[in-house]
């Protein structure tokens, strides 16, 4: 292990007082050079005994193990192994899980022939600290090599359930998940926690051990299960992080013993207190709210609450498992899936800090997966996937790595122009041989299986493949076990309802209605609930539902309102596919012009989703619409030597750029932060001198915040009525509040139609932009910026990416004043409750105090004092 506290000038002193030339240490022999470390290790110890540091520690361990081969006396090497097993618990507190690895291996090098026998408690806790950090380091021959020196030395219960539980880590990331299962039921039993048998019985255990654990909770406030006290039990904490280590390889081979595991946990812990990973059993338990109960926003609650109870345990090594959990399985069905984003990059960085290579690689997957979902640009998307596919076979996370290498084809098949229109076989040549193909047949690898033909059975619809984009969503759909958990699973549905919706499979197939019923309805579900993801897929689904049934006008509608809605929550792909799809419809119909415009769309979107496969589809099978509607589009637009010039700076957001601006606005739900990034936003993509968001509240307009480019500072609130400020041309915002048209006025003082406002008059403004935001057709409020130093200062491309901004700013103001009155209403709910619970209580009493007066006793008692 390297120093990290001893500078160079106070080592050579040391060597110094040794008469040990640094020069010459090097042309030392190896016996001499030993010699100057156990000096200095036994100089550094009796330090690290008076100041009890860290780093007199860690100095003292690295120049004894550097003499270790010269120690003989058994109780000096135990000591050194002692010191080992401190320094590396130390090192992996700080996130030094190679260094801590190190420390572990040169402290079982240090044990004394016999140490199980007389020092068996630090002999096995090296073995067992070695061999975690093997398995997180990748090595996993020499993790399994300590774990059968614990299995064969450990003496209790308890010491068989940690190396038990160190095994099944192990097994999990080779992908023998079945093994890993059935230690598990050997290692739980042994503590008296059984897991219940294999068949139709298990199902029933399931359903009765989750129905203990939601009737436990509803007798809890959820807020009182951070004051729960901690187990005291040694053997509740064993079990209860070997039901975590379950977790993983349950959900993937057995859901209905999952579901048991996740409410064993939840009752367990109300049952025997908090046991140090109890906040994973209640994130657990929110995963199977959210899959077998669909109680979603419940689930998404308790998910929160199990953050903040590892926040207080103060467990850095959950966090990055709890956060996988809760942004893979919970928050896309509650939340943008920005916010599934941001979890998993919290994840990333606390797993590359704790070393949890398991869920780290799992946030790997989950962030490619979402990222594909969005319709992120595909070569950013593949570069990460690249990133991302290094880390895990490092790792050795093989069932990762085999649901990374799925992502990976389907972005080389969009990217690849030479395919456009090819789609690969379903079974051949689709992998890189026939092992990786076995693979992917065995069902402890369904998840990795699950990706793969998910994301085949997109590629085949968008190729109009639809006989194998059925195959390969029935495929993926079997390896789903009945169970929708995360977003892809929802894109599998998605998918198999578009399929079989679509004319050019009904004219071979019968249309199962009933299929198509079920699939909607689970649309209009997740649409109502989290309609930032699912509106704008459900739309679609009910697009294509009247277009089958022959109801055009209703079919019309719902299209576009499918592509306004994929627009404005930042769906790149799906507001092409939408668009490509309501070309079809229009062209089917004999409606060429309109096709024109939404071929058009769909080619863009595919473009700017990186889709060039796919992109040259449509080129090659419609270039009479591509081309001419693209030519219409640029004949729509003035030359660029008629717009207005500007004297200012170019715009410094291209609309890529703004695009992600306008992502991270989504994914904002603090409100004056909101504000603040929006109007910094709206100035750069404007090269506005000053910028104001008037929000509509209750009929009214009022000035939220405003910025100020000479001041360079925003400010916020309070509030005030558009009609009782001078600061602004209010005639302009009230305008456009009307019409939900945008204006950008190249001399605004000359424009007839504002030629009263006073602001106007009196301020010589020389340009003006204003912007509706509108959510779903009502209005969300105004953006407005002015520049007063130029005339047509706002030019026609700035005006088209703002009002793609103002689009995506509606969608966050709306999503953040949600979010703020549902915590409002969660707040006075709560305090309702409370004192609810305590107005009972004080009733309670009272009637029990009325009981005891009016009893016969109380009655006989009460003459005998009388008489």
């Amino acid at each position: 292990m390297k120093l990290l506290c001893k500078p160079a000038d106070e080592r050579t002193a040391r060597a110094q007082v040794l008469k040990v030339d640094i020069d010459a240490y090097a042309a030392l022999p190896d016996a001499e050079r030993r010699a100057v470390h156990l000096r200095l290790g036994r100089m550094a110890e009796a330090r690290s005994q008076r100041e009890r540091s860290d780093e007199a520690l860690f100095e003292a361990a690295h120049h004894l193990n550097l003499g270790a081969p010269l120690i003989v006396e058994p109780r000096e090497r135990a000591a050194l192994a002692a010191m080992n097993l401190a320094a590396g618990r130390k090192a992996r507190e700080r996130g030094a899980t190679p260094a801590a690895a190190d420390l572990f291996e040169a402290g079982i090098a240090a044990l004394p022939d016999g140490s199980f026998k007389r020092d068996h408690e630090i002999a096995f806790s090296l073995h067992a600290e070695a061999a975690e950090c093997a398995h997180l380091g990748g090595r996993l021959e020499r993790a399994e090599a300590l774990l059968d020196v614990l299995a064969a030395e450990a003496r209790s219960d308890l010491e068989r359930a940690r190396a038990h539980e160190l095994r099944i880590a192990v097994y999990t990331t080779q992908g023998r998940l079945d093994e890993a299962v059935a230690l598990g039921k050997t290692a739980l039993a042994m503590l008296g926690v059984p897991l219940p048998e294999d068949g139709p019985g298990r199902k029933a255990a399931a359903d009765a051990e989750l129905a203990a654990a939601r009737a436990a909770l509803g007798t809890r406030r959820l807020k009182d299960l951070l004051d729960e006290p901690e187990a005291s039990d040694a053997r509740t904490r064993a079990a209860l992080r070997l039901l975590m280590a379950l977790m993983l390889p349950a959900a993937t081979v057995n859901p209905p013993l999952c579901t048991f595991i996740a409410a064993r946990q939840v009752n367990l812990s109300l049952e025997h207190g908090h046991g140090g990973v109890s906040s994973y059993g209640y994130m657990a338990y929110a995963w199977v709210a959210a899959r077998v109960l669909r109680r979603y926003d419940e689930a998404y609650e308790l998910g929160q609450l199990a953050l903040e109870m590892n926040e207080r345990s103060g467990q850095p090594e959950l966090s990055c498992r709890l956060r996988v959990v809760l942004g893979a399985h919970v928050s896309v069905f509650t939340d943008h899936l920005l916010s599934s984003l941001d979890l998993f990059q919290a994840a990333l960085e606390a797993g590359h800090r704790t070393g949890d290579l398991t869920y780290l690689s799992q946030a790997c997957v989950h962030t490619a997966l979402v990222r594909f979902g969005l319709g992120d640009e595909c070569e950013a998307v593949r570069a990460e996937v690249d990133g991302f596919l290094s880390l895990v076979r490092r790792a050795r996370e093989e069932l990762a790595a085999l649901a990374l290498t799925g992502v990976r084809r389907a972005l080389d098949d969009l990217m690849d122009a030479t395919r456009a229109g090819a789609s690969r076989p379903p079974s051949h040549g689709d992998l890189d041989d026939a092992a990786d193909e076995a693979k992917l047949s065995a069902p402890a690898h369904g998840a990795a299986a699950r990706v793969h033909y998910a994301l085949r059975q997109q590629i085949c619809f968008l190729n109009e493949d639809y006989e194998g984009a059925l195959r390969m969503g029935s495929l993926a759909e079997a390896r789903m076990q009945g169970g929708v958990d995360d977003h892809l699973a929802t894109e599998v549905f998605f998918y198999t309802c578009l399929t079989l919706l679509s004319p050019a499979l009904a004219r071979g197939r019968q249309l199962t209605t009933v299929s198509v019923a079920s699939y909607r309805d689970r649309f209009s579900e997740w649409g109502e609930r989290c309609p930032d993801n699912y509106r704008h897929k459900h739309l679609l689904l009910r697009a294509e539902s009247a277009r089958a049934a022959g109801e055009e006008l209703a079919a019309m509608k719902l299209y576009d309102q499918a592509i306004e809605s994929a627009k404005v929550n930042g769906f790149v792909r799906d507001e092409a596919l939408a668009s490509e799809l309501c070309a079809k419809f229009h062209l089917a119909s004999g409606r060429e012009r309109i096709a024109h415009v939404y071929m058009a769309d769909a080619h863009e979107g595919y473009l700017r989703w990186g889709a060039q496969a796919k992109a040259r589809q449509l080129s090659r099978k419609y270039p009479h619409l591509v081309a001419r509607a693209a030519l219409v589009g640029q004949q729509s637009r003035p030359p660029e030597s008629s717009l207005p010039a500007s004297t200012e700076r170019p715009t410094s957001l291209d609309a890529f750029a703004l695009l992600r601006v306008s992502r991270a606005l989504c994914g904002e739900l603090v409100l004056e932060r909101l504000f603040e990034r929006l109007l910094r936003a709206l100035s750069e993509s404007a090269g506005a001198q000053r910028a104001v968001l008037v929000l509509a509240r209750d009929g009214a307009l009022t000035i939220e915040a405003e910025l100020d480019g000479d001041r360079g500072g925003v400010r916020l609130g309070p509030a005030t009525p558009l009609d009782s400020t001078a600061d602004l041309a209010a005639s302009v915002v009230q305008h456009v509040a009307q019409t939900q048209q945008p204006i950008a006025l190249t001399s605004a003082a000359l424009d007839e139609r504002f030629a009263d406002d006073p602001y106007l008059l009196e301020g010589g403004l020389r340009s003006i932009l204003c912007l509706a935001m509108t959510h779903q057709g009502r209005l969300t409020g105004v953006l407005y910026a002015e520049n007063g130093a130029t005339a047509g200062a706002f030019r026609a491309g700035q005006v088209e990416l703002c009002g793609l901004l103002a689009s995506q700013a509606a969608v966050a103001v709306h999503n953040a004043l949600r979010h703020r009155d549902a915590q409002s209403t969660s707040r006075e709910l709560r305090r309702c409750n409370e004192a609810l619970v305590d107005e009972v209580a004080r009733l309670t009493e009272e009637l029990r105090a009325c009981n005891r007066d009016a009893s016969p006793t109380s009655e006989l008692r009460r003459c005998n004092e009388a008489r």
